[in-house]
C-alpha cells in the first residue's frame, strides 16, 4: 500500500511541476516593464516593453562618459514549449558580438514573484544565464553568469527606476 501511495505521489508532483511550467507566462515579466538604469563609471539602461502579441522586446545599451560600449536587442517569445529570451549585442558600429547570424537564447527556467531566471544548459557561446531580479519597489538586479574560455563568470547589474 505504501508503495502505491508512493507512485501516486510522484506522478501527482510530476503532473504539477508539468502544469505550472505550462502556466509560465509573459505577464510573469511585467515586473520589467519600463526604463532602468544603473551604474556609475559605466552606465547600463535597458527599456523594456509590456507584454503585447506574445512577445516582450528590450533595448538596451551600455556606455562610460561619452563612448558607446554595447548595444543590445532582446526578444522574449510565448512559445508552446515556454517562454524564450533572444539577444544581440551590437557595436556602436552596428557589427556584433555574436559570430556570424548566432545570437544567444535563454528559456525561462525559474519564475517567482519578481524573479525570473532564464538559463541554458549547455550555455551559448557566451551566456549561461541571466536572473532578473528586485530586491525592493524601485529596484532590479541583473545577475549575469557568462561563458569564457571555457569556464564560467559573472557579474550583476543594479538598476533603478528612470521613468
Amino acid at each position: 500500500m505504501r508503495k502505491i501511495a508512493s507512485i501516486i505521489a510522484l506522478i501527482f508532483m510530476t503532473m504539477t511541476g508539468s502544469v505550472q511550467a505550462r502556466e509560465k507566462s509573459l505577464d510573469d515579466l511585467v515586473f520589467l516593464t519600463g526604463a532602468w538604469r544603473g551604474g556609475d563609471d559605466f552606465v547600463f539602461e535597458e527599456t523594456w516593453s509590456a507584454p503585447a502579441g506574445g512577445v516582450m522586446t528590450a533595448m538596451a545599451r551600455g556606455h562610460q562618459g561619452d563612448q558607446l560600449r554595447v548595444l543590445e536587442y532582446i526578444v522574449v517569445t510565448e512559445e508552446t514549449d515556454g517562454i524564450v529570451m533572444r539577444f544581440k549585442h551590437f557595436n556602436a558600429d552596428y557589427s556584433t558580438w555574436e559570430k556570424g547570424d548566432a545570437l544567444v537564447s535563454l528559456p525561462l527556467t525559474s519564475v517567482k514573484e519578481n524573479d525570473v531566471t532564464f538559463s541554458a544548459d549547455p550555455p551559448s557561446e557566451t551566456v549561461k544565464s541571466i536572473r532578473y531580479w528586485m530586491p525592493d519597489a524601485k529596484t532590479l538586479q541583473a545577475d549575469v553568469v557568462v561563458v569564457e574560455d571555457g569556464g564560467e563568470d559573472g557579474f550583476s547589474l543594479v538598476f533603478t527606476k528612470a521613468d
